[in-house]
């Protein structure tokens, strides 16, 4: 079934219930009338609220007319002895979930590079069919972090923790770091969320004791205006109740092998 029909028999169900709510005479059953008008209320609420998600639904054609004219693009100087079909296992869904991704750019791009890379028999075998399912699980900023991280160097992150004076400690803050910004991110805020789901999926890893020993790879991030004011209010507080004391646990992020293939075949190189 497809998302389009998935989103019509959604609508038909709750109109269906409105059809099925029965008839009473406002006399008899004034409940029962005003139950009936909310259900009219509701499926007309859910038809304008999926409306939206019905016109981002790619039919077939317009796959296929991307599909001509992205993936082409990106074939133009391969020669045409150097082209082979794809494995169905990978195109087959990776066309699939561009029915309901084409419309993002970022997810859209990847799979156009997917597709390409698969149809070329230099780098056919090094296409995986788990890659389809990773940029599936992507969101558009997701994919911009791992674009960067294909070409950063170096990759700097702290976390920001309360010790206090007994030992123990305490994380204030997980995963700080300047990516969203140096990859336009949209949502900024979420980039410790899409760091742990990347590392979920096995793109990038992030060692529990390794660190850059150069102190200098650190100094933008922790002059940064909000690790500043950060540190600054945790620290005022630890001064009123003398509990303890503020740290700087500095990390760092690498590709993992399987995400350096992933990204050389999802990436324009």
């Amino acid at each position: 079934m497809s998302d389009e029909d998935k989103v019509r028999d959604s609508i038909d169900a709750v109109t269906g219930l409105v059809k099925a709510v029965p008839v009473y005479s406002d006399l008899a059953q004034p409940a029962a009338k005003e139950l009936g008008k909310g259900l009219v209320t509701v499926a007309k609420a859910v038809n304008i609220a999926l409306a939206p998600v019905g016109a981002l639904v790619w039919g077939y054609e317009k796959c296929k007319d991307f599909i001509e004219n992205k993936v082409s693009e990106k074939l133009i100087h391969v020669s045409s002895t150097h082209l082979t079909s794809p494995e169905p296992s990978i195109a087959v869904p990776a066309i699939q979930a561009l029915q309901y991704t084409g419309y993002q750019t970022e997810i859209a791009d990847m799979f156009a590079n997917l597709l390409a890379s698969s149809m070329t028999k230099d780098t056919a075998s090094g296409v995986l069919p788990s890659f389809v399912e990773i940029i599936k699980q992507l969101s558009p900023d997701e994919a911009k972090l791992i674009k960067y991280f294909f070409t950063s160097k170096v990759n700097p992150l702290i976390n920001i923790k309360f010790v206090n004076t007994g030992g123990s400690f305490e994380i204030i803050q997980h995963k700080l770091s300047l990516f969203g910004e140096a990859a336009d991110c949209e949502t900024i805020s979420s980039v410790p969320i899409y760091l742990d789901n990347l590392v979920r999926l096995g793109i990038i890893y992030i060692p529990e004791d390794g660190y850059y020993s150069n102190d200098e790879h650190y100094a933008l991030l922790e002059n940064h205006p909000d690790v500043v004011n950060l540190i600054g209010a945790v620290n005022n507080d630890i001064n009123i109740n003398q509990k303890g004391k503020i740290e700087i646990d500095k990390k760092m992020l690498s590709l993992t092998s399987y995400g350096q293939q992933f990204c050389k075949v999802c990436f324009d190189s």
